[in-house]
């Protein structure tokens, strides 16, 4: 039999374009997943088995059940991401050929689909090979960028690591964020903050303008210390499958 549900919500129990399309400002919040089917490193990762579900689906069940997006879009040139993404409750954008080579950058895809879909205020780009990102981030991190009146918004983990860089025409190495002769304690240094790549907010007239996730008054949302790994080699797999058993979101099921 098929389960009748209010108007306003949809099969998993949330809030439908129509009664989440604006956010406490009334800007209309859109997320877009990028996720081409020519992966050179670990091929179709975008809908690879993580720990017994595709991994698109844990970034977009993440974006839904936030429910801040009046929308979530997942942007492919493969019919099978398509289906998965819709399986998970994504809509799909078909992208140009020429956003989905291994040398397009993001940027020309967000292009692409801002041109297709042009009804936002603010364009949500979440990264697939990031599956640790949980509702209350998005959540968090919008209420941070609204909170600023930021154009622009940035993920990043604190990492307390010393950086260092070699000059390759005489081998020397040199510390770049610390002094070596004050080597300060972990407790006593407040570390780096490394962008993660979980997901940005871009601002549509800056997106316009500069055609760059990044720009304006930018606002940084900080992540925890776990979601700085991302999923671009299969040793990053390996060490993901854990990670997202103990951290990764478990959808709800309504």
């Amino acid at each position: 039999s098929v389960r009748s549900f209010p108007a306003f919500l949809d099969q998993r129990g949330r809030m439908s374009d129509a009664k989440r399309a604006r956010t406490d400002s009334g800007k209309r919040v859109v997320a877009l997943v990028p996720a081409r089917g020519g992966s050179v490193s670990i091929p179709l990762k975008n809908i690879r088995a993580l720990a017994g579900r595709p991994l698109i689906d844990w970034c977009v069940k993440a974006a839904l059940d936030s429910g801040i997006f009046a929308e979530v879009y997942v942007s492919t040139d493969h019919d099978g991401i398509a289906a998965v993404a819709e399986k998970s409750g994504a809509k799909v954008h078909r992208r140009a050929p020429e956003t989905a080579t291994s040398t397009a950058s993001t940027e020309s895809a967000m292009v692409d689909f801002a041109k297709a879909h042009p009804d936002f205020d603010v364009l949500c780009l979440i990264q697939a090979t990031s599956p640790l990102t949980t509702p209350d981030h998005f959540k968090e991190a919008l209420a941070l960028y609204e909170k600023a009146g930021g154009d622009s918004l940035v993920t990043a983990v604190r990492a307390h690591r010393f950086m260092w860089s070699v000059d390759p025409a005489t081998g020397v190495a040199k510390a770049k964020n610390y002094e070596p002769l004050k080597r300060p304690r972990r407790q006593d240094w407040d570390g780096e903050l490394i962008e993660n790549g979980a997901f940005y907010f871009t601002d549509r007239a800056l997106f316009d303008k500069t055609q760059c996730r990044l720009g304006g008054k930018m606002v940084l949302y900080e992540m925890p210390e776990h979601t700085l790994v991302e999923l671009d080699s299969p040793i990053d797999w390996q060490i993901m499958e854990s990670l997202v058993r103990e951290h990764g979101y478990p959808p709800s099921e309504k």
